[in-house]
């Protein structure tokens, strides 16, 4: 087997260099569910520090981030108690599982919503 083919942690991605937090806004699957690469695991919002000041639309700017997996597996543990807190990079979340041993942190890759999406998510944008 390869170092791709182990059970990997799902965490909170580091989305850039500045980024410290975010939170769960909704989990696109459940335990049991099977993923491939390129699924949406779950969508985010980040904290200000994400991006630096020049590049927010405002000072207070919190972007919303969609999370894909590159992993294979069976997700497992999914921590959906920590939906709506805000959560350091690197919090486990889950497992995406391929009855291996766990090795490492999964791959993942994220973009952000456009801002029509992100009116479903209004209910958190004004929580600190």
């Amino acid at each position: 087997r390869t170092f791709a083919l182990l059970s990997k942690r799902i965490t909170i991605p580091k989305l850039s260099p500045t980024h410290t937090k975010c939170r769960i806004i909704s989990f696109d699957v459940s335990n049991g569910d099977g993923v491939v690469e390129y699924d949406p695991v779950f969508t985010v919002q980040c904290s200000t520090d994400f991006v630096t000041p020049a590049y927010r639309d405002s000072p207070d700017q919190k972007l919303n981030m969609i999370v894909e997996t590159q992993e294979e597996g069976v997700v497992t543990n999914l921590r959906t108690d920590l939906i709506g807190k805000w959560l350091d990079v690197g919090t486990d979340l889950g497992i995406v599982d391929d009855e291996d041993p766990i090795d490492g942190d999964w791959t993942w890759q994220a973009y952000t919503i456009a801002e029509e999406e992100k009116k479903q998510y209004t209910k958190f944008e004004n929580e600190q």
